[in-house]
Parts: structure tokens; C-alpha cells; sequence
């Protein structure tokens, strides 16, 4: 009678200690712990063994990964946010006055526009004009291409319908200071080409007549050098439509801030960011992250902008990674005046 319950003491002391360690612990203990005798194994109680595996089941539970987030949780982390969107367009504005006094220029292009939708001046072609200048911009300076589509409008006063006739000689001269002229040549006559076949004229003012961005993608898509940046790029600025292109610098500032990964494609970011940011500021929002990283120490590939302003200002956008906004009162953003390029 007492061997068994100095054994049972002994059997329950075992087991209240082992509940204050971590199970490595118990398992090491447990392997370096004397064998039982005999008279040991045969005199323990189903108890004891049945308190053991309620113990051990209890441990084991408790070790349980956490839930899981749900996809709703992590929907509310997306970035950037609408504050985040409006916080950059009031804070990028005052450094880059110009680039907001452009867009409500091309707002209110917009809405004239569609008073001269039905106009029947055949060298009017402001889609047709938004899609070559876009081509031309392809893998060159912003004054390049410019330059580009300068020689091609003084080249053929006539408008696209003598480009699409035109020896393809001519078109390579008109824009070789862009660079790529023979692709970009080729490319360009070809598409002006199909539509005058398709639609009896040399332009693509049609798509202002499309009722959905899809379709007008899906258009597009179908002439080569036209990428979904390209596409971005004419909905936004020659139709009107709410749209996000990712360019170089818009790319690089996104993956500094944040928004996506350092190894997030260019196509992948798009697709991403044209979801998250929300439509009222799209506009603003690509073209001042554009000229911004041309302008800034902070953001501009290798901290070297291709424009120098005359001073190193102190970069609105530093610290921002987190999702943290340092000034929120959108008079306090902390830009000197002579930081501000002219």
C-alpha cells in the first residue's frame, strides 16, 4: 500500500512540473528520466495514463499557429490609400506647380472635346495625335519624342492620311531623332494603314465613340509597339479615361514607398496600382510621380535627376514606406520657395 502511493506522488509530480515547461523541454526530460521497474509499470493506473495524454493534448493545442488573415484584412492593407494619393498630389504640386496647371488644362480639353466630337476638320485629330506622339516616346527623352513629333506634323502638313501614303523613307527622316526610326516608321504607317482600309480614314478619333475601356484596349492591343502602357497612356490623355500608366519613374517610386516589391514587374504594378489608386487622382497623381522622379535627388534612379534643380529640397515623399505621412495640413509641406524648380 505504500509503494503505491509513493509511486502515484511520485507519478503526479512528474506531471504539475512538465506543465510549466515548453514541450522541448518535457521531451528531453522525459527520455532522460530513469526507466520504470517492473513492479512500477504493473502497479500505475489507467489515471495516470489517461491524465498524460489530456495534458499532452492540451500542449499541443496550445502550440497552434494563430488564424490566418482573412482576405478581407488583407484587402484594408492595400496601398497606396486615397490619403496617401491626395497627400502626394497636394505635396508634389507645390513643387511642381506647372504639372497641375497642365492637367486642368487637359481637363478642360476634355470637356471641349466633346462639343467638337462631330467636327468635320479632318487635320483635328487629337487621338490620332495622343497615339503616334505616345509611340514616339517609347525608349527616348520626353524632348525627343517631342522633337519627333514636330518633324512628322511639319514633314506631312496634310495630316496622317499623307503619312499613311507616304514612301516610309520619309516618316524614318521625319522622326530619326527619336531613335528606332525604321520600326517606329513601319509600325506607325502600318496601323494608319489598316484603319483607313477598315474605316475609310487615316485616324483613330473612332475611339471616341467606344463605351468601354476594355474595348478600347482590346482595339489598340492588335497593332504592334501598342503595350498595355502605351494603351494606359491614350486613354488617359487623349480620352479623358481614368486610367494609371506605370512608366519607369512611377515604377521606381512605387517599389521606395512601398507600394510594391523590389521585384514587382512594371506590367504586375500596373495592373495593381491601376486598381488601388482611386480614379479622381490617377491624373494627377502619374503625371507628378513622373516629373518628380526627373527632378529629385530622393527619387531619381542611382539619386541622380535628370533635370538639377538649383538646391537639394527635402523630399516630401522620405519616410513615407510605412504609409506615414509626416505633413498632413497641406500648407505645411515642408518645401522651401527657392527648392522649387523653375
Amino acid at each position: 500500500m505504500t509503494k503505491t502511493t509513493t509511486r502515484s506522488r511520485f507519478s503526479t509530480r512528474r506531471r504539475i512540473g512538465s506543465e510549466h515547461m515548453p514541450d522541448s523541454v518535457v521531451s528531453s526530460n522525459t527520455v532522460a528520466s530513469p526507466q520504470p521497474t517492473a513492479d512500477a509499470v504493473s502497479s500505475s493506473t489507467g489515471t495516470d495514463h489517461e491524465t498524460s495524454q489530456v495534458a499532452l493534448s492540451s500542449k499541443r493545442k496550445r502550440s497552434l499557429p494563430g488564424p490566418v488573415k482573412s482576405s478581407l484584412s488583407i484587402e484594408k492593407q492595400k496601398r497606396p490609400t486615397a490619403e496617401e494619393c491626395k497627400f502626394i498630389i497636394n505635396a508634389l504640386g507645390v513643387i511642381h506647380p506647372d504639372v497641375v496647371e497642365e492637367n486642368n488644362k487637359r481637363r478642360e480639353g476634355f470637356i471641349d472635346r466633346k462639343k467638337k466630337k462631330q467636327t468635320t476638320n479632318k487635320n483635328w485629330t487629337p487621338v490620332t495625335d495622343a497615339v503616334i506622339s505616345t509611340m514616339l516616346s517609347q525608349n527616348t527623352t520626353a524632348a525627343n519624342q517631342n522633337r519627333a513629333f514636330a518633324g512628322l506634323k511639319e514633314a506631312f502638313p496634310g495630316g496622317w492620311e499623307d503619312v499613311a501614303t507616304a514612301h516610309t523613307s520619309s516618316i524614318e527622316d521625319a522622326i530619326r531623332v527619336a531613335g528606332l526610326a525604321k520600326i517606329r516608321a513601319e509600325r506607325m504607317q502600318s496601323m494608319l494603314q489598316t484603319v483607313k482600309q477598315e474605316r475609310g480614314e487615316a485616324n483613330f478619333e473612332y475611339l471616341q465613340n467606344f463605351t468601354s475601356t476594355d474595348a478600347i484596349q482590346k482595339e489598340l492591343s492588335r497593332f504592334k509597339g501598342m503595350g498595355p502602357k502605351t494603351i494606359s497612356c491614350v486613354c488617359l490623355f487623349a480620352l479623358g479615361i481614368p486610367e494609371f500608366p506605370v512608366d519607369t519613374h512611377v515604377l521606381r517610386i512605387s517599389q521606395k514607398l512601398g507600394w510594391v516589391s523590389a521585384s514587382t514587374s512594371r506590367e504586375a504594378a500596373y495592373s495593381y496600382l491601376n486598381d488601388c489608386v482611386p480614379e479622381e487622382h490617377k491624373l494627377d497623381l502619374h503625371c507628378l510621380l513622373v516629373t518628380h522622379g526627373k527632378w529629385c535627388y530622393n527619387c531619381a534612379a542611382n539619386g541622380k535627376p535628370q533635370f538639377k534643380p538649383k538646391e537639394k529640397w527635402s523630399c516630401p515623399l522620405i519616410g513615407m514606406k510605412s504609409g506615414k505621412m509626416d505633413n498632413k495640413d497641406d500648407k505645411q509641406v515642408n518645401v522651401k520657395k527657392e527648392e522649387v524648380r523653375h
